[in-house]
């Protein structure tokens, strides 16, 4: 078995293992498509009351369409809260729980061991945007929707390309978890993110922003903001990931043992 073969089965047995990564996997595998589904009732069934008033503003649509789109925005904001605690919680809990040293012993070099960190968690986080999708589709059928047709595909693989990108955005936090040597300062950059998000997209430049161009996309500024985020924008999201991993893959090889 290949060095990198060998990195990876050793970070999936730690993940496969992890609590946080079971319960961020109910959350936004499970409970998110059934959230929306409940407020898709709220919406429909009691738009006079004010959680069906709240929930009738989150509808670009009717129907599977209208369902699907409100799965898609709080999937942006979910995989990258969701992911982003998972990747802080893996990078950061070998300074945390103080088995960085150990890495040092392995044969396997630590940029390859960060690598393969990356490796498991975004599969895992398409896996997990994919099961989002079916118990949507589940819990669609369950409250009323009928049979989806070919729109309703089409705005779930909108959903579902809107939750991966949110999931590599989250891949710089690793960074952060790293230099800072632990998961809560990961956790604070992450709610500072988001914060930074909400400014930037209330000053009308969310769309070149990459942490508010999937939500947009979906539609959670509106109809008219959804239509101007264009391809190229999306894009940027993939740079900002690519260069996220490769500083950490950097500052993971130079990592030295600091005492205390």
């Amino acid at each position: 078995m290949g060095a990198a073969a060998q990195a990876r089965e050793f970070e999936a047995l730690k993940f496969r293992r992890a609590p946080v990564v079971r319960t961020v996997s109910a959350l936004i595998g499970v409970c998110l498509p059934v959230l929306a589904a409940a407020f898709m009732v709220a919406a429909t069934s009691d738009a006079s009351s004010q959680i069906g008033l709240k929930a009738a503003a989150m509808l670009t649509g009717a129907g599977w369409g209208g369902y699907l789109s409100m799965v898609g925005m709080i999937l942006s904001v979910g995989a990258l809260l969701g992911v982003g605690f998972v990747v802080c919680w893996s990078f950061g809990r070998e300074f945390t729980d103080k088995t960085q040293g150990c890495l040092f012993a392995l044969p396997v070099g630590r940029r390859r061991i960060a690598y393969a960190k990356f490796e498991v968690i975004l599969l895992w986080a398409l896996l997990l945007c994919l099961a989002c999708m079916v118990v949507a589709f589940l819990a669609g059928a369950v409250i009323g929707l009928g049979v989806p047709g070919p729109d309703a595909v089409l705005v779930a693989l909108k959903a579902f390309s809107a939750g991966a990108l949110a999931a590599l955005l989250a891949c710089p936090l690793a960074l952060v978890a790293s230099m800072a040597r632990g998961y809560l300062p990961g956790v604070g950059a992450l709610v500072l993110l988001v914060v930074v998000t909400q400014v930037v997209t209330a000053f009308g430049a969310g769309a070149w922003f990459p942490y508010a161009a999937p939500g947009l996309w979906m539609g959670m500024g509106g109809p008219a903001a959804a239509e101007v985020v264009s391809p190229v924008q999306l894009f940027l999201c993939v740079p900002v990931s690519a260069l996220g991993i490769a500083l950490t893959g950097s500052w993971w090889k130079r990592m030295q043992i600091t005492s205390g």
